[in-house]
C-alpha cells in the first residue's frame, strides 16, 4: 500500500495520537470504581498496557464479567461530566494542524472508546467544526478494520488514511486495506507503518505538501 496524490480523507486514532488522556480515564474508572463499592484501584500504567483495546475488553482485566456491562453503564455516566472537566493533555501542533488540513482532506475520527469520549474530544480541542464524522467501538461493537469500512463507506471514501500511534492500528488498518501513519511519540510501536512521523506538525506539513489532485 502507498501513500499518495490520491489521498482523499484522514482519519485519526484519539488517544495517543491527538492527546494523552489516560490519566483522567484512570480518575473515572477508579470514581466508577468507589462508587460501584468494588475494591479495585487502577493507574495510569495499568491501562496502558491495554490502550487501543476495546473498551469493554480492558474491563475484563479489572473486574468479573458479570461486573464489566453494569460498570461501563457508570464509567458511561461519568465520561460525560468528568472527561470534558479534567481533559486531557492535546499534542503540540494538533489544533493548527487539524484546521490546516481541513482545508485539503476530509478529516475523522475513530477509536476504540465508547461513544461518548471522540464527541467530547472534538469539543474539548475546539475542532468540531473541522471534523467531518466519528465513529468509535461504542457506536457498532466493531472493531477498527470493520469501522473503517463503514466510514469509507457512508462517505464514499476512495483512498483514506488511517492514522494512530500502536501496531494494533497499522493491522487494523492494514485489514481494511489502507496505508497506516504511525505518530511515534504515542502509546505503542510498530514496524510496519507506510509513514511515520515524531511529531504531529510534520506530519501536517507532509501531508499539506502531498495535496490531494481529486479536490
Amino acid at each position: 500500500m502507498t501513500i499518495n496524490h490520491d489521498t482523499d480523507a484522514l482519519i485519526f486514532d484519539m488517544d495517543g495520537t491527538m492527546w494523552d488522556a489516560v490519566d483522567t480515564y484512570a480518575e473515572i474508572w477508579n470514581m466508577a470504581f468507589v462508587r460501584e463499592g468494588i475494591e479495585r484501584r487502577i493507574t495510569r500504567n495499568d491501562l496502558l498496557a491495554l490502550i487501543g483495546t476495546p473498551i469493554d475488553d480492558i474491563m475484563r482485566h479489572f473486574v468479573q464479567a458479570d461486573q464489566v456491562e453494569h460498570l461501563l453503564e457508570t464509567i458511561a455516566e461519568l465520561v460525560i461530566t468528568e472527561l470534558p472537566r479534567l481533559g486531557g493533555k492535546l499534542y503540540e501542533g494538533v489544533q493548527d494542524g487539524i484546521a490546516q488540513l481541513a482545508k485539503h482532506y476530509k478529516l475523522f475520527m475513530l477509536s476504540n472508546c465508547d461513544e461518548l469520549e471522540l464527541p467530547i474530544f472534538v469539543r474539548y480541542a475546539g475542532i468540531e467544526s473541522y471534523i467531518t464524522d466519528t465513529l468509535a467501538y461504542g457506536n457498532t461493537r466493531l472493531h477498527k478494520a470493520e469501522n473503517i469500512r463503514l466510514l469509507a463507506e457512508k462517505h464514499h471514501l476512495r483512498h483514506p488514511v488511517y492514522i494512530g500511534d500502536t501496531d494494533g492500528d497499522c493491522r487494523e488498518a492494514h485489514r481494511a486495506g489502507i496505508p497506516f501513519v504511525w505518530m511515534s511519540y504515542g502509546f505503542g510501536t510498530t514496524d510496519n507503518a507506510e509513514l511515520q512521523f515524531d511529531n504531529f506538525t510534520d506530519m501536517t506539513k507532509y501531508f499539506i505538501k502531498l495535496q490531494p489532485t481529486n479536490k
